[in-house]
């Protein structure tokens, strides 16, 4: 798999990212992959993006502002105290809609091939995006806040989870977006749990 190198995404970013991969899909009648989604995007749409951001954010800052000093705050305080929060949680994954959750491996033989084919089988029948981060990642679709994620719904993406080596004890962190984001998550959660039905 190509790794696209890119500069460090963000949560919103890759909101923007995940709604442009829909209508590419709906424009070309087949699915598209996260690398073209993100590639098509950067070239295309990301500047003018960035800047309708700006002026969206700036506005809803002013009036943050402006809600703190009618309540007899001073522009400075909010400045130095609130504003890094502010933007902090702006750009986290639940408030661009995303579900996480950090799962530790149970079975003793951890991420062998049936545990990530079922993984993926997971992830296929669900109307949802689902991406996966582990430390030392060697295969990633891309990079936010300098974590690699893996999409789990790729072709190769079984093979890449047994190549990922994860053993028992270790922890993943995935990432879902769509309308069954966290009924994927659940059963995941729930099929490791219970150690992918093997004894030990």
């Amino acid at each position: 798999m190509t790794n696209i190198e890119i500069k460090d995404i963000t949560a919103a970013e890759l909101r923007a990212i995940q709604d442009h991969k829909y209508f590419m899909s709906q424009q070309k009648g087949k699915e598209v992959t996260i690398e073209a989604a993100i590639t098509d995007f950067l070239d295309k749409y990301m500047d003018e993006w960035r800047l309708d951001k700006t002026r969206y954010d700036n506005m809803e800052q002013i009036a943050k502002i402006r809600e703190y000093m009618a309540q007899g705050g001073d522009i400075e305080e909010w400045t130095e105290k609130y504003a890094p929060v502010w933007r902090e949680e702006r750009e986290s994954l639940e408030k661009n809609g995303f579900d996480t959750r950090v799962i530790t491996i149970t079975n003793e033989r951890g991420l062998h091939v049936r545990p990530s084919g079922t993984l993926v089988a997971i992830a296929k029948k669900h109307d949802c995006e689902l991406y996966v981060h582990k430390e030392d990642m060697e295969h990633h679709n891309f990079k936010l806040h300098g974590k690699p994620f893996m999409n789990v719904k790729s072709v190769l993406a079984a093979l890449d989870l047994v190549s990922m080596c994860v053993g028992q004890g270790e922890h993943l962190e995935f990432i879902a977006y769509g309308k069954q984001a966290k009924q994927t998550l659940d059963e995941i959660e729930e099929t490791v749990h219970r150690k992918f039905g093997e004894k030990s």
